[in-house]
């Protein structure tokens, strides 16, 4: 599980230097059959989720007008995979 939440912390990092280039739709996908596969913190995944769903939604206000809303998603899903990420780590 830390392997998927890692790549989908890298395609976020990636996403968010580079809104045109990249997608958090592979991500969410991932993090949607993790929840099936991992039942335990699915809680903490859809929570990942949706906040990956809402930086997917502000990458082209990300892309075009890079304002504080648009970058306040992608540090939301920032924040939500890293928690994620290290309560596997206990």
């Amino acid at each position: 599980m830390k392997e998927i939440l890692q790549q989908v912390k890298d395609n976020l990092e990636r996403t968010f230097d580079h809104p045109d280039s990249n997608d958090l739709t592979s991500s969410i996908a991932l993090l949607e059959t993790a929840i099936e596969q991992y039942g335990d913190k699915g809680t903490m995944l859809q929570d990942a989720i949706r906040s990956l769903t809402h930086a997917q939604n502000a990458k082209n206000q990300l892309e075009y007008a890079g304002d504080i809303s648009s970058s306040a998603s992608f540090g939301q899903a920032y924040t939500a995979v890293n928690q994620a990420l290290s309560s596997y780590d206990k």
